[in-house]
This record gives C-alpha cells, sequence and structure tokens, in this order.
C-alpha cells in the first residue's frame, strides 16, 4: 500500500502537526458533547408509558387489511 506522502509528493520533515487540526478536534469532540447532552433531554421529554392500542372489533376489518386488493396501474 503506497504511503500517502509519497502519493501527494510531500517531504515528511516538512509536513508537521499543526494547531489547525487540534482546534477542529477539540470543536468536534465539544459539539458531539453538546448533541449528546441535547438528546438526552429530548430522550427525558417522552413519555415513559405507552397507551396500549385498542383491539379490532370481531369480524371488523382494520386499516391493514383493506376490502379490495389495490389494482396495478399501467
Amino acid at each position: 500500500m503506497p504511503d500517502v506522502l509519497t502519493l501527494l509528493d510531500l517531504d515528511p520533515n516538512i509536513v508537521k502537526p499543526g494547531w489547525t487540526p487540534l482546534i477542529i478536534t477539540i470543536v468536534l469532540g465539544a459539539a458531539i458533547v453538546l448533541l449528546y447532552f441535547s438528546l438526552r433531554k429530548q430522550f427525558r421529554k417522552i413519555e415513559k408509558t405507552f397507551p396500549m392500542p385498542e383491539a379490532p372489533a370481531a369480524g371488523g376489518e382494520t386499516a391493514a387489511t383493506p376490502s379490495e386488493p389495490a389494482s396495478p396501474k399501467a
């Protein structure tokens, strides 16, 4: 597998880590932490008890079973 520095024709003595990638990484990490806290807050707003669905009447049709099948459109 070719080395990235060879593909980009960069001298490894010149290419050094800088402050910009560090700042970008810190900003991305802070954004992830803020998103985590926001999501956690939204999850706490959700009702923990869900109402039970009503049982269909005996012999009655439900929305999942249409009375006549859909015809294919030509």
